[in-house]
C-alpha cells in the first residue's frame, strides 16, 4: 500500500479545489488567496514527488469513473501513473508550486488577487489533469482548459491599452485563444478519427486499447484518404494540436504576444503548463506517430522552428520576448528530437527546460518589479535598453539569472548540458545530419542571445534613470533560489552513469558520448563570443516598428509572418464577404422573389378554393343542420318510444364509430 498513488487523484484535484475556494471567497478574505494557492500547491508536489519515486519503485495506479454511455459500452475517465506521467507531474507540480510562491510578492499590490489564483490554481489542476488522464479524452478536456486559463491570464490586465503595454493584454488573450484553436480543433478530428477506428481512446497496450498491437497494425494498414493511411493521418491531426499548444511553426506567433500578461503567468505557459502539453502529447501517443510515416516531418518543423527563432531572439529589446523566442526555439529541439525517435531525450529536455525556463522568468519578473519601481509602471520596464548594471544592484538576481542563461545554453555541468547534448548526439549518431547541423546552430544562436541579454541588463551602467533599481525582497527570493538549485543539480536525474529518468520512463534517453558533449561546449562557448561581439545589435531604432526595413527589422518582427496572416486573414474576409454578396444578390434574391411569386399564385388557389369549396361546403353544412334540426323537431314528440329510439340509435351509431377507429 501506498499512500501518494492510493491518493493519486489529489495530485489534480488540490489545486483544482483550490481555485474553487478562492473563487468563492468574500473580498475580505482576499489576502488569503496566495497562501491557499501556494499551500494546496504545496501539497500537491509532495504527492507528486512521493508518486514519482514509488513508481520508480515499480509500483504503478490507476482508477477510472463510468462518464457517459457509448455505442460500445461506456466511456469511462479516469488517471493513470505510470513512469511518463510520474516524470512529469514530478517536474509540473513543484514547479508551479514555486511560482504560486513568487507570485504573492509580485502580485502583492495588485487589488484582483483572488482572481489571479483562482485561474493559475485552476491552470496548474489542468496541466496536472492532462498528465495523469488514461484516455485521450480527458486529456483533450483538460487541454482545452488550460486554453480558457490562458486566456483569462494573458488578458488579466485587460484594462491597459495598447499604449502602456504592447500589444493591448485583451488583443494578445484574444491571438493566442484564436491561434490556439486551430490546432485543437484538427486535436479534436484526431480523437474521432481514432475512436472511429478502433473503439478505444484509452492508452495501453492491452486488447481493446489504443496502442494494443492489433490496433495499431488496424491503422497502418487502414487508408483513411485516398493513399493515407489512418495511422499517419491521425498522427498528422494530433501534431497539429502540439504545433498550436506548443508554439511551432507556423502557429507560434501567439506565444510572443502572451508576455501582455503578468509576469508569473509567463513561466506557468512556458514552464508547467500550455507549451509543455503538446510535447507531452506526443510522447504520450508515441505509438501512433511510430505507426505513422510523418515523424521526419515532425522533425523538420522542430528544427526549423529551432533556429528561425533563435534568430528572432537574437535581435529582441523586449526583456520577456526574448526569452519567448526563446522558448519556441527549444520547444523545436524537444519536438525535432520526438521526430527523429529521441522521445526520451524529449522529456529529459522538457523537464530540465521548465526548471531554468521558470527561473529565468522569475528572475525576469523581479527585474520588471524593480524597474517599476526605478522608471514607473509607464516607463521602459521591460526594455533591455534602458537597464544596465543590475548586477550591482540585483545581485540576487543577477547569480541566479546568469545560472539559468548558462543552463539554458548548455555549460556543462548544469541541467541543460545534459539533456540537450542528449538531443544532439542522437541526432549525429542515428544518420539526421540535417536535424543535428540545425539544432547545433540553434545552439550557438541561443548561447549569443543570451549573452547579448545578460550584457545589456546586467553590466555596464544604469540607463533608466537617477533612481536605481532594488533587488527581490520577501516572497521573490525564494523561489530564484530553489529554481537555480534545480537548473544546477536536476540533470543529474539521467547521467551517464546513472539512467534514473530512462528507467522511469521505458525509453533510452541516450548514451554520453564525449566528443559530441565536448563539440557541444565549443559551439555553446562560440555562441558566447559571438553574443558579445553582437552586444549591441537591433539597440539603436526600434525595428519592431512595422515601417522599419532591412535583415535585422525583418527578424525583429518574426518575419512578419504576423503582417501577413492578418492581410490572409483580411483577404479572406473579402472573399467572404463577395461570396455572400454574390450569394445574396444571385441566389437569395431570386428564392424570395420565386417564393414571392409562388406566394402570390397560392393566395389566388386558395382565394379560388375558398369560394368554390369551403363556401360552398359551409352553405351545404348549414342547409343540412336546418334539416336536421327540422327532423329532430319533428321527432320530440314527447312519447318515450321515440325517445328511445333515438338513445338506440345513437348507441349503435357510436358503437359502430369505435370498433372501426380502434381496430388495430
Amino acid at each position: 500500500m501506498n499512500l501518494a498513488l492510493d491518493h493519486a487523484w489529489l495530485i489534480a484535484a488540490l489545486p483544482a479545489a483550490a481555485s474553487l475556494l478562492i473563487q468563492l471567497m468574500p473580498s475580505r478574505a482576499e489576502r488569503w488567496a496566495g497562501p491557499l494557492a501556494v499551500g494546496a500547491g504545496a501539497l500537491a508536489a509532495l504527492l507528486a514527488l512521493l508518486a514519482a519515486l514509488a513508481v520508480a519503485g515499480g509500483a504503478t495506479a490507476a482508477g477510472s469513473l463510468r462518464w457517459a454511455p457509448a455505442a460500445d459500452g461506456v466511456i469511462a475517465l479516469g488517471y493513470r501513473i505510470d513512469g511518463l506521467a510520474a516524470a512529469l507531474i514530478a517536474m509540473v507540480a513543484p514547479v508551479s508550486a514555486v511560482i504560486q510562491l513568487f507570485a504573492i510578492g509580485y502580485m502583492a499590490h495588485d487589488p484582483r488577487q483572488a482572481r489571479f489564483f483562482g485561474f493559475t490554481t485552476l491552470f496548474s489542476a489542468a496541466m496536472l489533469t492532462a498528465v495523469i488522464a488514461d484516455n485521450l479524452l480527458l486529456l483533450f478536456i483538460a487541454w482545452e482548459v488550460m486554453g480558457l486559463c490562458s486566456y483569462l491570464l494573458i488578458g488579466f490586465w485587460y484594462e491597459r491599452d495598447g499604449a502602456a503595454m504592447r500589444p493591448a493584454p485583451r488583443e494578445a488573450a484574444i491571438k493566442a485563444f484564436l491561434i490556439t484553436r486551430v490546432g485543437d480543433v484538427l486535436f479534436l478530428l484526431g480523437i474521432a478519427l481514432l475512436w472511429h477506428e478502433t473503439g478505444s481512446l484509452h492508452f495501453g497496450t492491452a486488447p481493446g486499447q489504443l496502442f494494443a498491437p492489433e490496433a495499431l497494425a488496424h491503422l497502418a494498414a487502414t487508408p483513411a484518404l485516398p493513399g493515407i493511411p489512418a495511422a499517419s493521418l491521425a498522427a498528422l491531426l494530433l501534431f497539429a494540436g502540439t504545433v498550436g499548444k506548443s508554439a511551432q511553426f507556423p502557429l507560434h506567433v501567439w506565444l510572443p504576444d502572451a508576455m501582455a500578461g503578468p509576469t508569473p503567468v509567463s513561466a506557468l505557459i512556458h514552464a508547467a503548463t500550455m507549451v509543455a502539453a503538446g510535447v507531452f502529447l506526443v510522447a504520450r501517443t508515441y505509438p501512433i506517430f511510430a505507426a505513422s510515416s510523418i515523424l521526419p516531418w515532425v522533425a523538420a518543423i522542430g528544427a526549423l522552428t529551432a533556429v528561425g527563432a533563435a534568430l528572432v531572439a537574437l535581435v529582441q529589446t523586449d526583456l520577456k520576448r526574448v526569452l519567448a523566442y526563446s522558448t519556441i526555439s527549444q520547444l523545436g529541439f524537444m519536438v525535432a528530437a520526438l521526430g527523429i525517435g529521441a522521445w526520451g531525450a524529449a522529456i529529459f529536455h522538457l523537464i530540465t527546460h521548465a526548471c531554468f525556463k521558470a527561473l529565468l522568468f522569475l528572475g525576469a519578473g523581479a527585474i520588471i518589479h524593480a524597474m517599476e519601481q526605478a522608471v514607473g509602471h509607464d516607463g521602459p520596464t521591460q526594455d533591455i535598453r534602458a537597464m544596465g548594471g543590475l548586477r550591482r544592484h540585483m545581485p540576487l538576481t543577477f547569480v541566479t539569472y546568469l545560472l539559468g542563461a548558462a543552463a539554458l545554453a548548455g555549460l556543462p555541468p548544469l541541467a541543460g548540458f545534459w539533456s540537450k547534448d542528449e538531443i544532439v548526439a542522437h541526432a549525429l549518431t542515428h544518420g539526421a545530419w540535417g536535424v543535428a547541423a540545425a539544432l547545433l546552430a540553434a545552439s550557438l544562436l541561443t548561447a549569443a542571445y543570451l549573452t547579448r541579454q545578460v550584457w545589456l541588463v546586467f553590466f555596464g551602467s544604469f540607463r533608466g534613470g537617477a533612481t536605481v533599481p532594488h533587488d527581490a525582497t520577501g516572497a521573490m527570493r525564494l523561489p530564484l533560489v530553489l529554481l537555480a538549485a534545480a537548473a544546477v543539480l536536476v540533470g543529474g536525474i539521467n547521467l551517464p552513469w546513472q539512467h534514473g529518468l530512462s528507467d522511469l520512463i521505458g525509453a533510452e534517453v541516450g548514451a554520453f558520448h564525449p566528443g559530441i558533449a565536448a563539440l557541444a561546449t565549443l559551439v555553446a562557448l562560440a555562441g558566447g563570443g559571438l553574443g558579445w561581439a553582437l552586444r549591441g545589435i537591433a539597440t539603436d531604432a526600434d525595428l519592431a516598428q512595422p515601417n522599419a526595413r532591412g535583415a535585422l527589422a525583418l527578424l525583429a518582427q518574426g518575419y512578419r509572418l504576423d503582417m501577413l496572416y492578418r492581410r490572409s486573414f483580411g483577404a479572406a474576409i473579402d472573399v467572404a464577404m463577395n461570396l455572400r454578396r454574390w450569394v445574396d444578390r444571385a441566389i437569395i434574391g431570386r428564392l424570395i422573389a420565386l417564393v414571392g411569386t409562388t406566394a402570390g399564385l397560392v393566395g389566388r388557389i386558395t382565394a379560388s378554393i375558398d369560394d368554390i369549396v369551403l363556401q360552398g361546403g359551409a352553405d351545404l353544412a348549414g342547409r343540412g343542420v336546418d334539416e336536421l334540426g327540422g327532423e329532430v323537431r319533428r321527432s320530440a314528440t314527447g312519447r318515450i318510444q321515440d325517445a328511445l329510439a333515438l338513445v338506440v340509435g345513437g348507441v349503435v351509431l357510436f358503437a359502430v364509430a369505435a370498433v372501426t377507429l380502434l381496430r388495430p
